[in-house]
């Protein structure tokens, strides 16, 4: 929620500075979304000869190559305060993960029930 917090009310964190603090912010903070759901890419990457490519290796890399994309763009933003590429996609990242964690847990209490 932070991330996606920042995305839509972090220009008001000031007018010369906002891209700095903001990019900075949002690169950590979705930098540890992504780290706790790295199994998911662990695990497709180990199971891919016998399942092929799963649904969990598809959003966990769709989500590593969003971040890193928003990474490189944001680099310049936290060490000049001006961010080059529009937009930063940290917040997708997120909403990427937590929609496909909520229904991964959906269809796994469904099954359990």
């Amino acid at each position: 929620m932070p991330v996606i917090a920042l995305q839509v009310w972090g220009r008001s964190l000031g007018p010369t500075d906002a891209d700095r603090w903001v990019s900075l912010l949002q690169a950590l903070l979705c930098g540890w979304v992504l780290y706790v759901n790295l199994g998911m890419l662990v695990e497709g990457v180990l199971t891919f000869r016998r399942t092929g490519i799963s649904g969990d290796l598809a959003v966990a890399t769709a989500a590593v190559l969003l971040y890193l994309y928003s990474l490189i763009a944001a680099v310049p933003g936290i060490l000049t305060g001006r961010v080059w590429y529009r937009p930063l996609l940290f917040h997708a990242v997120v909403i990427l993960l937590a929609a496909w964690s909520a229904h991964r847990w959906r269809r796994l209490s469904r099954n359990a029930a």
